[in-house]
Order: structure tokens, then sequence, then C-alpha cells
């Protein structure tokens, strides 16, 4: 008997499965068993069993299985399907699911999962959006789901964040596993999960493909870009993994639970306080489950919008005097006070008084920020001594540039001693919800949604506001926002489901104009190279180009704040017609392969 199996280990593009003749025993496919390759021995995935093989002469043989794990028989053409859309191979894509297993795994003699009966539950939906305004608390929310859905069988909670996995976790009394999970900590948590038929765990991307063990799966804020692996690879979205798990397994239920529906939900209003969401790309051909509709709750903050002015100016940098009146006012009732301010360090950046000169990263040229002692790169996280004084000019002053959390805090503890008044980044407020009845402030609503300047800066901007407002809500907090002008009179609009639905009618309508998602599917292509052999690369795109009808590309578009360790990139915008299938694309795609990586669902764009 011959079993093909798939390597746990790095591989290039092309590379699919290695057939041994297996001498005594018995495998079933999906399996992972330790197979001799290269001199070591590996774990590997069974994905075929056959009584011959086109390799018969040259397949090691295994006198025996020395099996690690059982796990769904699907689990082999998940793992292909999930890597033909990376365009990595099956073994590298297994590699990063599984991670690091242990020496002395094995002697597993559990009995294969089974797949649920594919009309389980009768009176459930498959696919199931909440838009709750309270993800965690609510009744409909997050933590009261798990709780529910757990005599179902295995959940599995994804979330953008890694501290949020870890928070569910601690609620839930359950194991979360993300990046910085260590590695054996991470196979006893997931082993544990997949073996216990009432279990829950909590993960990030990192954890996606345990989808294909779960029966009940819930999406924390699906509109969140986190879910996307953006810079290494294999480039998966645990979003997409999550539906290409349910394409195999034709009774994971899958629950959506979020503030706000995603841009390529292509909203649209149905009635006052009413969201109609497009269907999912999540069912078989053969299902028939309506369109989900969900009802999408108004947000209604007690909230304060000031105006960046002259005349709205106070003694601390950063905050008005409308804030600042809301401050005292607070305070005079003993009420906490957060303040969001997404500027790190002590100084957003270190920048000369005098000339303007402005220290750049050594490693990926972008402007470094000030964190006291050290200037620190907030891209590639590079750190350095700080200048004593300009190179330029020999200016002592650097501190031409907007104040950070550090610097603002120290203010305020200087101006308000003993006050309890905390000044948090953009990264702490992730994880860190206001006290009750508190007074939070955002110093400028213009980067809640983050610094990087594209296409996609307003969709991020509305998604982060909602997502802050909602906060306030559950606290009972009173909110002042601060920003310019034309932002502060178009963010109420965001709070209602009318106006959003209206908001994102806008931005579809623009992106439209300029060809970009979801309006138009592009494909990103990174191509390794020096900016001198561009052009010929562009004419060999282009002629690829030419063998496909329909198809066009932009660029090459160079890849700002590289670091200096990595070689020089470009990025190339495939444009393929729209009639394509995403089997057809993913096909006609193979020979760009050859240039570099490929990104069928970007969410960044270089242009």
């Amino acid at each position: 008997m011959f079993i093909s199996v798939i390597p746990s280990i790095k591989m290039p593009f092309g590379h699919f499965t290695f057939d041994y003749n297996l001498s005594q025993g018995s495998v079933h496919s999906g399996d992972i068993i330790w197979v001799p390759f290269r001199q070591k021995f590996i774990p590997a995935l069974v994905s075929k069993i056959s009584p011959t093989s086109d390799v018969e002469e040259k397949a090691i043989v295994l006198p025996g299985p020395n099996k690690i794990l059982k796990l769904p028989e699907y689990l082999p053409d998940f793992c292909i399907a999930a890597a033909r859309e990376s365009f990595v191979s099956p073994a590298t894509m297994l590699h990063a699911w599984l991670r690091q297993v242990p020496k002395r795994a094995g002697s597993s003699e559990e009995t294969h999962m089974p797949i649920r009966d594919v009309h389980w539950p009768k009176d459930r939906p498959r696919f199931e959006t909440r838009f709750v305004i309270n993800r965690f608390n609510d009744p409909l929310g997050i933590i009261a789901t798990a709780q529910a859905e757990q005599g179902s069988g295995r959940v599995l909670i994804l979330t953008p964040w890694q501290k949020r996995a870890e928070y569910i976790a601690a609620r839930l009394g359950c194991s979360a596993v993300h990046a910085m999970t260590a590695d054996g900590a991470a196979w006893k948590a997931w082993t544990n999960f997949a073996q216990d038929t009432h279990s829950i765990l909590a993960a990030t991307k990192m954890g996606a493909w345990l989808a294909c063990v779960a029966d009940v799966v819930i999406m924390d804020e699906p509109e969140n870009d986190d879910h996307k692996q953006d810079e290494l690879s294999p480039r998966y979205d645990a979003r997409r993994l999550i539906k290409l798990a349910a394409e195999f397994n034709p009774a994971l239920r899958i629950i959506t639970i979020c503030t706000t529906p995603p841009l390529s939900s292509r909203a649209s209003v149905e009635g006052s306080g009413s969201i109609q969401n497009t269907k999912p790309d999540l069912s078989t051909p053969s299902d028939s489950a309506q369109d989900d509709i969900g009802t999408l709750p108004d947000l209604e903050p007690e909230i304060t919008f000031a105006t960046f002015n002259h005349a709205n100016r106070s003694n601390i940098e950063s905050i008005t005097a409308q804030a600042m009146n809301a401050i005292q006012e607070a305070l005079e009732q003993s009420k906490p006070i957060r303040i969001l301010h997404p500027v790190y360090g002590w100084r957003g950046r270190i920048r000369c008084s005098d000339c303007d000169w402005t220290l750049e990263c050594p490693s990926c040229g972008t402007g470094m920020s000030n964190s006291k002692d050290l200037a620190t790169c907030r891209r590639c996280n590079h750190k350095m001594p700080m200048p004593l004084e300009c190179p330029k000019c020999r200016g002592a002053n650097l501190t031409k540039s907007m104040i950070g959390a550090q610097a603002l805090q120290q203010k305020f503890d200087q101006s308000f001693p003993g006050a309890d008044i905390k000044v948090l980044d953009a990264h702490e407020w992730q994880f860190k919800s206001p006290p009750m009845n508190a007074l939070v402030i955002l110093t400028n609503l213009s980067f809640i949604g983050g610094f990087s300047e594209d296409m996609r800066r307003k969709e991020r901007l509305v998604i982060g506001f909602r997502r802050l407002v909602a906060q306030s809500c559950v606290a009972k907090s009173e909110l002042v926002v601060q920003g310019p002008e034309e932002l502060v009179g178009q963010a109420p609009n965001w709070l209602t489901a009318e106006g959003l639905a209206k908001t994102w009618e806008t931005e579809l309508k623009e992106r439209a104009e300029f060809q970009f998602p979801p309006a138009r599917q592009i494909v990103k292509l990174i191509v390794p190279g020096k900016e001198a052999n561009m052009p010929e690369i562009t004419q060999q795109i282009a002629q690829i180009c030419e063998k496909f009808p329909g198809w066009s590309f932009r660029g090459p578009y160079p890849v700002e704040f590289r670091p200096k360790t990595r070689e020089p990139r470009e990025v190339f915008h495939l444009l393929p017609p729209e009639s394509l299938s995403r089997d057809e694309l993913i096909q006609c795609l193979e020979p760009f392969t050859a240039f570099g990586l490929i990104d069928l669902d970007p969410i960044a764009f270089f242009s």
C-alpha cells in the first residue's frame, strides 16, 4: 500500500505530495504521522492512500505508521486549497499551521473526528451575522454566544489581536493561541481543543486553520484587516480560511459578530435602522439558505465634537479649550479620564525646529519617533540613541512635531497631580476599555484609523471611530472628539445605520471611479529586484497578460519604507476581467509566480 503525504516543511511553490510504501499497519487520510525526510523524521499529513504509485521503485518503505494525531479526512484537500490560493506549496502551508511538533508527540489512538450531519442543526442558520454594540457582554456577543454554542461541539473564536484573544480566553476559562504563544503551549492548546468534543479555543489568524476541526466558528470584528497576514508568507486571510473550511465541511456553522458592516458587504439601507448584507461567499453550490439580514443599531453616545482652530486652544498641547472644560468638570465630579492620543512615544517625529530636518530610520527610511531616551522606528522597530543636535544646522531643539502619548501624560501629571487621568496610544487602547462613567477624549479624529495615506483610509477611519463610540456607549462614558472641521462635520452620520449606508455608497462610487476594490478586483504582485530591472520584467508581464483576454496591469510602484536589509521590491497591480471565477483566476495567475509574491486579496496597495 502506498501513501501520499504532505510534509510539514517549507518548500517551493509547485511541490505537492511525496509517496511512501507502507509495508504494514494502516492509516487514514487526515492522519498526522512521522516520516523519514532528508535524513531526519518530520511530521506529515496523509493525503492519499493507493495500491500503486508513480514512483513505486523510489518510494521509501515504512515498516509501520508512527502516528501523531488523527484529524478530519478533508484536511489534506483543505490544506491544498488554502496553499493554492496563497501560491505556496501545501508543505509550506502545513508547516505554518502546525508550527513545531513536539518530538515525543504520537501514539494517539483517538477516532477520527466525525463531520457533522450536513443538515445539523436544523433549527439554526448556517451563516449568521450579528451587529452588536457590546461584543463581550451582550447576550448576542462573543462570550454569551460561545457559552451557548459549547453544547453544540467545538467552538473556535477568531479575533484580530493577541491581547483580545487572551482576554476572551480568560473570560471563558479556555486556552488562547496566537503568534506569541510558545510552540509547546500552542500544540497542547489546539490538540486538546481538537480532541475534546465540547471545547472552546480563542485564537488569532495563526489558529484560523483550526476551523477544519471546529463545529462552530465565531468571528470577532470581521471588518478588521488585522485578520489578514499581510507581510509574511503564506499570506493567508483568516476570513478566507473560514470560508474554505465551510466549503469542505457542510455542517460548519459561522457566526460573525461586529459593530460595523465591512465596505465589501456593499451594505444598503432597507428602512430605518436596518442594513442588508449580500450573502457571504461561504456556501456550497447546493446551499439554499436565505441572505442574512442583520439589524444594525444606531450608536447614541453622549458626545461633543471640538473643532481645531486658533480660538479653541488650551494651555496643553493637542487639547482644545472645549476638551479642557470637560476635563475640569469631570475632575469636579471625580470621574476617571481617559485620553486616546494615537501618537506613540514622546514626539511623533524627531524634527529640527530651525531647519525642518527629520531623522529617518537607517533601516527602512521611515521618520523616527522620539521615545524620550531612544529614537524608535514604528514600522520596523529599529532603535538608536537620540541625536543631541541637528546634523544639518546644529540646532538643539528637535521637537518640531506632534506631541506623543508619553509627553502628553507627563503634562497632565504636572497640571493635575494625583488625578485619575491616563493617556493611551492606539496600541494600548485596543486592550484597555474605558472605565464606567468616564470622560473619554479622542485628541484627533484623523488618526483613529491609522496613519497610512492610501485609498482605504476613509474606510479604516469610519470603522475605528465606530469601535471607539461603541466602547464609550457600553461604558456609559462622555465622549469628546477633536478633529478638523470637515471630519467633525461628517462623523455624526457614521453613527446611524442610514448615515453609514450612505457613507459606504459614496465610498464605493469613488472606488469604482479609480478601479479599486471592492468595486474592482485587483491582484497585487510583489516583484523583488532593482528598479533598473523593472522594464524587462514589465515587458514579460505584459506578454503574459496578452495571452489572457481582458487582462491588464498597472505599475510598477515602489515599496516605500523598505528596510535596507530587504532587497528592493516593486509592486504591480494585475487587473483580471470581472467574468473569471476564483478558480479560473488562480489558474491564470500561476505563470506570474515566477516573478514574485502574489496576493489575491490585498489589504494594502502601493501606488
